[in-house]
Order: C-alpha cells, then structure tokens, then sequence
C-alpha cells in the first residue's frame, strides 16, 4: 500500500473521529435532562412563602442591574419584560444603567429617554416593581465604590455594573445581571429565590442559559447558524462546563450582593468581565456557579462582522482572563493552576483543534487534485456511513432551527422560508465560525490584541406576543 493510499485511510479515520466527537452533543444533553431540565417545575408563591417560614428567612430582594449604553432600539421592552417578572414587586428593583458619553453625542432619540418614560409609565400602574434610572458620569474611574476623576474613562460593561452596584438598595440579598435585550422566563425569581433559599451554602451563583435567537430572522446566514449552536450549547454543553470551570456569563446571571461586594466589584478593564468574576469569585472565596434549568433569549449580531468582533473580544477576554490570574500573587497555588489548566484547555487547545479540523475538507481536496490520495476499497456499510455524516449533520442543524423555533421573533413565511434554504450553507459556515478565536490567537502571537471594549450591534425590536408567550 502506498502512501496515497495510507493518507485515504487517515482521512476516513479523521471523518469518523469527528463524528464520534458529534455525538457527544447526546451525551451532553442526557447528563443536562437527567441534572437539570427533568427537574424544572413551577414553583408558586405560596410555596415559595411557606418555606421561607420553614428555613426561618424572609424572601430575598433582588436587584437586577441592566447596562445599556446606546439601547434605545431595545431598552424599552426589556424594561417591560422585566417589570412583569413573577416576584413580589416590594423585593424587586430594576436598575437600568446608561452613559452620560450618550448625551454629549446626542440623537433623535437617547436610551436616557426612553428608561424615563417608562419609569413615568410604571409610576401610573399598581403592583409594579421600583425602576431606578442611574448615569455613568463620563469621569467614573471604573472600580466598585470608585471616583470621578475629572477627565473621560473609557466605557465598558464592567464599569457601568460597579457604577450601578453602588445604587442597589441596603436590603438586596441578590443582584441579577441582564443585557439590555434580555427576555428572561417570567418564573426565574421564583426559582432563584428557591435555591437560595434551600441552600445552607454562603457565596452563591447562579448561571442559566441564554438563547440568542430572538432575532432569528434577522441575520445573516452565517450568524443564524452561530445562533443555532450557541443556543444548545448553552442548553446541553454549559452543565457539563460547569463541572470543570466557574464559567458565568455576563447575562442571565445572578450573585449574591455580600459576595460581589467582598470580592469588590466587576474588573472594569476586562474584555470579558463575566469570566473574570467567576474565576475570582472561586479563587477568593470558593463560589462555584451553579447551573439553572430557566432560560433568557437575547439577539445574535445580524451580521458577521458584528459577530467576528464579538467573539474576538470574548475570545481576547478568556486569553486576557488567563493572563492576569497567571501572574497574579495572593492565591491558593493548587486552585489557581488548576483553573488556568482548565482554561488553556478550553480556551486557546479547543480553539487550534477546531480550526484545524474545518481545514481538513479542503486540505483533502488539495490533495486529491493533486493526486497525493488515492482511494481503496472500503467495506460497503463503511462507504453508506461515510456518505451520511453530511445528511446527519445537516438533520441536526434542521433539529435546532425547529427547536428553538417558539423563541423567535414571529416574522411571515417568507422569511421562514428563507432561513430554511440559507442553513445549507453550513459547510462554509462551520470554517467561518472558529475564525474570530484563531485571530485572537494571532493577534495575542504579535501583541496586537484588542485592549478596549466595543459594544455588540443590536436589532431594533418590539415586544413579541409569540415569544413572550414561549417564556
């Protein structure tokens, strides 16, 4: 057998091997149904009240912070989403947070505007919860308890949560964090409040998952497939995550208020603050997230560019993460090793591995026009199985489009449709998708890597009857 032949052979075993990791999406999703979605219930008030009496606690209070700099396409349904949330509106305040830099640039119609008009609307309605409207000072040096200094700060997420923790009332037991989109299901206080209830631990965190398919209809093929992927990975991938890393993201996310105010605070000069608080939050006093069954939806960029500098600033982020932690002093040596172990692993390892593997299709065909491949005869099942790896793959992806379906913004059969013939392009997608981690990767390989926050694009939306009613 020649060497033609013998890289024929390590093709066809390189096929199979990376369908034998596909299926590990199964194995994924029984490990989160068996822990998680098989025991999600409803769970009442009354319910929630009697064991408040039981454990000799009251309920707690919650204090959700939403950051929204430039979100006035968006800000005002997020904030009558979230007013309706089922939780005693006396134990839920509402903390919007915009910019001040928005008001200097000025527009038809600025964020600021729309969070006061709502808060005059909610004013007139009985049983609402208490919307608080609170602006970044363009001179906020960024840290928990911080200072003006005088002179423009750059703005980032992180900034703008330590600038509104200072905000929250003297009572709050527990801070939620949403994005300026968030569509959270209607019962997740009830079952927050559940766990935190129930649990005899201190420094909690709660971690759910976050489908950003809200608007579906509105992206770019490529990104509608990002979308798809995102979505179950966060349904069956993120409990399975949750075992070997402290990973929160920054959306549909709640902790403790004591323990972000002992741990001091968001990094305000972190691409990716959620991770870095996570991984903080465990190495200064052991919380480890814990992983819950009720999901928020949220939007995709609509096109790839917004998607590419979107997954490039989580993807510096998790480098940047590793870096600080790596030369950081004060902690457990064990617990910080491990940790960063953990994150290489999943960060920058993963990352080459899937890069290379979309590569392998055209590194093949070079091959073969080449004439370095030569097939051989494989046994007839062998042949059929190979032949339908692409069918499966397809299958799947189809799976997702109609899974997620009943989370999507309602838009006419035209547009379904569309998005129907526009998935087939999952064989170019699945080499554009890795695309934004490896240039990381390269920029960090030449210090070029981004330093600054950029904001993600957003869809303009209205509140959506069909998708409310899916939460």
């Amino acid at each position: 057998m020649g060497l033609p032949e013998k890289i024929y052979l390590f093709t066809v075993g390189l096929y199979i091997f990376f369908f034998l990791l596909f299926l590990r999406y199964f194995l994924w999703a029984h490990y989160a149904k068996k822990h998680y979605w098989r025991h999600k219930r409803a769970i009442t008030l009354f319910e929630l009240m009697n064991l408040a009496r039981e454990k000799k606690k009251n309920l707690p209070m919650f204090s959700i912070l939403v950051p929204a700099r430039e979100e006035a396409e968006v800000i005002g349904a997020t904030i009558e989403h979230l007013a309706r949330l089922n939780y005693p509106p006396h134990l839920l305040e509402i903390i919007i947070i915009t910019d001040e830099k928005e008001l200097q640039k000025g527009g038809a119609v600025t964020t600021q505007q729309v969070v006061e008009a709502k808060i005059r609307e909610l004013r007139k309605r009985k049983n609402t919860p208490n919307l608080k409207h609170v602006i970044v000072p363009y001179d906020f040096d960024g840290y928990f308890g911080g200072t003006c200094t005088g002179r423009a700060v750059p703005s980032t997420k992180g900034r703008a949560l330590n600038y509104g923790l200072s905000f929250i009332d003297k009572n709050s037991d527990i801070c939620g964090f949403y994005d300026a989109e968030s569509h959270p299901e209607r019962d997740v206080l009830l079952y927050i409040a559940y766990r935190w209830l129930v649990s005899d631990k201190k420094n909690l965190i709660w971690q759910g998952p976050v489908f950003q398919v809200r608007n579906f209809f509105f992206l770019s093929p490529i990104t509608k497939i990002a979308s798809l992927f995102q979505a179950i990975a966060h349904e069956w991938y993120m409990p399975v995550l949750h075992i070997q890393l402290p990973f929160v993201g920054g959306t549909n996310l709640f902790i403790e208020s004591r323990l972000i105010r002992e741990i001091g605070g968001f990094d305000y000069n972190a691409l990716t603050e959620d991770l870095e608080i996570g991984v903080r939050a465990y190495l200064e006093r052991d919380a480890w997230p814990e992983y819950f069954p009720y999901v928020s939806t949220e939007q995709t960029p609509p096109t790839y560019r917004g998607f590419f500098r979107q997954r490039l600033r989580w993807a510096s982020g998790h480098i940047q993460v590793i870096e600080k932690f790596k030369n950081a002093a004060g902690y457990d040596p064990l617990k910080k090793n491990r940790i960063i172990r953990t994150l290489i692993i999943k960060g920058e390892a993963e990352w080459i591995f899937y890069q290379l593997a979309v590569l392998v299709p055209f590194v093949v065909l070079l091959l073969s026009l080449k004439g370095w491949i030569k097939p051989v005869l494989l046994p007839v099942y062998l042949n059929y199985l190979l032949k339908s790896f692409v069918f499966i793959y397809m299958g799947f992806l189809y799976y997702l489009y109609f899974r997620y379906f009943r989370y999507m913004q309602s838009r006419g059969i035209f547009r379904k449709l569309l998005a129907i013939v526009e998935l087939l392009v999952l064989p170019f997608a699945g080499f554009l998708l890795p695309l934004p981690y490896s240039y990381a990767l390269i920029l960090r390989a030449f210090n070029r890597q981004p330093k600054t926050w950029c904001k993600t694009p957003r869809t303009s939306e209205v509140a959506d009857i069909s998708v409310n009613n899916a939460l």
